[in-house]
């Protein structure tokens, strides 16, 4: 029997993520608040191995060239008035203060998987934030303000990595600087109310050392954290100019944040 052709490369990345984490629903703050890490298994290769599955029977390796945008480096700064989500309005904000003084060192709405699959919700899928740290190294960003939970964020966030790690493999013709990284940090960054009642340490200690493990097999070094957003980016509407890019200075990991 021909096995199903995925739709999607995340086809089932939800529930295997859920299934390594021991708990029923990522989208559920009481399965995040009831979570034990003793009971949890690697949720990184978990993830993995169901992204790198669909990803070789969709024939994704072949759609590889398809689009130009996967994994670009550049700022896109418009956003719709309908538009109300405050991590947008946040990471636009971001966007505009990196071109209004001229600065290259961040990224945002980075696709990952645009013409890869034959779902179109996967041309959505994108990194909110990109930071180039230095030569070779970068960082990830997931940012949450009012949505989801921690646990979804950092499930998020890993299929994006995963991603990453199969591009850099099998690159695209056209150069991409993100697939040459040798240093990749993958941060959830949220307010301090979103981790309530979340034991983010030994989440953070968990897939810290699944990534850690996952990035050591393919030659280059990850790392993990939960970050706390400084409090005054949280608003409808940050601060603007280069103000926004000082206050991100101000992050923190949620580990080392007050209690």
């Amino acid at each position: 029997m021909q096995p199903v052709l995925p739709s999607s490369l995340f086809e089932g990345v939800a529930a295997a993520a859920c299934s390594a984490l021991g708990i029923d629903n990522l989208e559920s703050r009481r399965a995040a608040a009831r979570w034990r890490a003793e009971e949890a298994t690697d949720v990184a290769a978990a993830m993995y191995a169901v992204i790198l599955r669909n990803y070789q029977l969709s024939g994704a390796s072949a759609r590889r060239d398809r689009s130009r945008e996967n994994w670009r480096w550049s700022l896109q700064a418009g956003i719709s008035a309908a538009n109300t989500s405050p991590e947008v309005a946040l990471e636009r904000a971001v966007a505009r203060a990196c071109m209004e003084s001229g600065r290259d060192d961040w990224a945002n709405q980075v696709p990952v998987a645009s013409g890869l699959g034959s779902d179109t919700g996967d041309r959505r899928r994108a990194l909110d934030l990109v930071r180039r740290v230095g030569a070779g190294h970068y960082e990830f960003i997931e940012l949450k303000i009012g949505s989801n939970t921690p646990l979804s964020a950092a499930v998020e966030l890993l299929g994006y990595a995963c991603l990453w790690l199969l591009a850099r493999g099998d690159p695209p013709a056209t150069a991409r600087e993100l697939l040459e990284a040798r240093k990749v940090d993958l941060r959830v960054l949220a307010p301090e109310a979103f981790y309530r009642d979340f034991p983010a340490s030994a989440a953070e200690a968990l897939l810290q050392a699944g990534v850690c493990r996952l990035g050591a097999a393919a030659g280059v070094e990850m790392s993990f954290a939960f970050e706390v957003l400084p409090s005054t980016l949280t608003g409808r509407s940050p601060p603007s100019g280069c103000d926004v890019l000082e206050e991100l200075s101000g992050r923190c990991r949620k580990s080392e944040s007050p209690a």
